[in-house]
């Protein structure tokens, strides 16, 4: 656990005093292939979970699920937001 919270500390120091357009560049770089690394990491690790493997249909069902679920919760609030907002505007 230090180990990340110092990594993640020199990271943020050597961003903060390194300004330039390569040094930006170059994160940018860092960032997407160690992502693309991790992705592919997590890909190998679930291949191995027989387990995971069972199950992924139901996981991704509900991650379906819960995905409308919430963008569906989102315009319900929003509607009634836009309600109470446009009856206190009028006289």
């Amino acid at each position: 656990m230090w180990l990340l919270l110092v990594v993640l500390a020199l990271g943020f120091l050597v961003g903060k005093l390194v300004r330039s357009d390569l040094a930006k560049g170059v994160g940018k770089v860092l960032s997407t292939v160690g992502l693309l690394f991790l992705l592919f990491a997590m890909g190998v690790r679930l291949g191995q979970e027989e387990f995971l493997r069972m199950k992924l249909t139901f996981f991704g069902l509900s991650a379906l699920f819960l995905a409308f679920a919430a963008g569906a919760g989102a315009v319900v609030v929003a509607g009634l937001v836009e309600r109470m907002v446009s009856r206190r505007k009028r006289p």
